[in-house]
């Protein structure tokens, strides 16, 4: 039995499915909605871990968001369709959206690879689990051989989440495989949002009463926002100005929550890592953490100087 106050399921076994949304005789088109801004470093192997999965139905959208690189080059290789959209990462993805002829979206971004063949006919499985499930929402973790900050990152991210849904804490889920009709149940993505489109997208898909399967058989996700320092704080920057007004109406998180995830569970996290996991990435932990109480400040005192201008 499905427990209906729930509102996350970590991966529930395969053998246990109730509703026959997805069936071999009437297979699903999976449409894999891709921007991408520069990515050449990438996208190559982004697009052909999808192009290799054994899943026969799906097609490969790029939305080009004003490339001066070889993306379109790379994505001429492998895409079916490619169109253009240089408004905000809300309007590009809804691009792809309005142009798919999937029953299935797979928002992912350009620099994430699908880890071996069988992820994607796997994964969609899990949309028979019960007929509330909008999402199949993937772990995230480093490429093999990333950095160790890279890593760090996504040690961080997974131990992060995992702790938001036991706590049932936050809003999550506003990338992966995710069914066309809930998208346009909600009225698609909102085209004024940039950073934090996804989590908007993941409240009102959870406000409509939809539920998400996280999934265990993880991505590689290789942002560069984990290869080095000076990446990771700009971008850190950007996003956490952004998302820093309203919070708990965009997040469902307090700032208490925040310190918590950064702070307490961070550190138990790095004790765990390093001396029962033997994971070395845990030892800049420390370096981590500065950074991100310096890009605190960094905002709040920005704030502090607009509303004394004003």
């Amino acid at each position: 039995m499905k427990n209906s106050e729930a509102y996350i399921f970590i991966e529930p076994p395969l053998n246990n499915l109730h509703y026959k949304r997805i069936e071999s005789n009437q297979p699903s088109i999976v449409s894999f909605i891709i921007p991408v801004y520069n990515g050449e470093r990438t996208l190559e192997k982004c697009l052909s871990s999808i192009k290799n999965q054994d899943y026969p139905y799906k097609e490969i959208i790029v939305v080009d968001n004003g490339s001066s690189d070889n993306s379109l080059i790379i994505a001429q290789k492998f895409s079916d369709k490619i169109f253009f959209d240089t408004g905000l990462l809300g309007s590009v993805r809804q691009t792809g959206i309005d142009h798919m002829q999937g029953q299935i979206a797979g928002i992912f971004d350009s620099d994430v690879y699908l880890p071996h063949n069988k992820w994607l006919s796997n994964a969609i499985q899990h949309f028979n689990h019960f007929d509330e499930i909008a999402t199949v929402w993937p772990k995230n973790i480093a490429p093999p051989n990333g950095p160790l900050f890279q890593k760090l990152y996504f040690n961080i991210w997974s131990l992060v989440v995992e702790n938001r849904i036991q706590t049932n804490r936050g809003i999550l889920g506003g990338s992966g495989l995710i069914l066309k009709k809930s998208i346009d149940d909600i009225g698609g993505y909102d085209k004024n949002v940039h950073w934090g489109e996804d989590f908007d997208l993941a409240l009102k898909l959870k406000n409509k009463g939809y539920k998400i399967i996280y999934l265990k058989d993880a991505v590689y996700h290789d942002t560069d926002m984990g290869l080095s320092v000076a990446k990771f704080i700009k971008k850190q920057i950007k996003g956490a100005s952004a998302l820093s007004t309203n919070l708990e109406n965009k997040m469902n998180l307090s700032k208490s929550d925040i310190i918590y995830e950064n702070f307490f569970l961070g550190t138990k996290g790095m004790i765990q890592g390093i001396f029962k996991e033997g994971d070395i990435s845990w030892l800049i932990f420390p370096l981590l953490l500065v950074f991100r109480i310096q890009i605190f400040f960094y905002i709040y005192f920005q704030k502090l100087i607009v509303k004394k201008r004003v």
